[in-house]
């Protein structure tokens, strides 16, 4: 369960990579059509490649084994742990990576709007150079939504190491 679960976050994650401008531009300029969509698949998509990368590191683990924080003295997994411990823990896992592929969505929306933004500038810019002056503008709100991102990541990481030490506390 743990590995489907992960897949389908990564799923997520590879389909929101950017591919090309919407037809509506197709009345522009070649040129500044070809530097939005260099814009959009550097800014968006290196924002999403780094999220995939975040959601693999962060639905990748065996609860038994350890957390996600580099506390070295967390609670230990007993030796020989009981069906409902593994149960537990199992539940435990899965509503983590699914707050997590809550958050990868929630990006995604974040990226969306950015994304919408800067195309709505662009289709009124008169060139390439002025597109490419928008790209900053486009970085800043990809920058805050990924900022945003892995600061929820932290705190579902958190969340789940004080779960985990709880559960494996009795």
């Amino acid at each position: 369960m743990k590995k489907s679960l992960s897949l389908s976050a990564v799923a997520i994650a590879a389909s929101l990579v950017v591919t090309a401008p919407a037809p509506a531009f197709a009345q522009q300029n070649p040129e500044t059509t070809a530097a939005m969509a260099k814009i959009l698949g550097d800014v968006i998509g290196e924002t999403i490649r780094k999220a995939a990368e975040d959601v693999r590191a962060n639905t990748g683990i065996d609860p038994l084994t350890r957390g996600y924080g580099d506390d070295g003295n967390a609670a230990p997994a007993p030796a020989n742990p009981s069906d409902d411990l593994r149960r537990e823990l199992a539940t435990l896992n899965a509503a983590h990576d699914q707050a997590i592929t809550a958050h990868l969505e929630e990006l995604h929306g974040s990226l969306e709007k950015a994304e919408l933004e800067f195309q709505n500038t662009a289709e009124r810019a008169d060139n390439a150079d002025a597109v490419r002056d928008n790209r900053d503008s486009l970085q800043a709100s990809a920058d805050t939504a990924y900022e945003k991102f892995t600061k929820n990541i932290a705190a579902e990481n958190a969340r789940f190491d004080e779960k985990r030490a709880a559960i494996l506390q009795g």
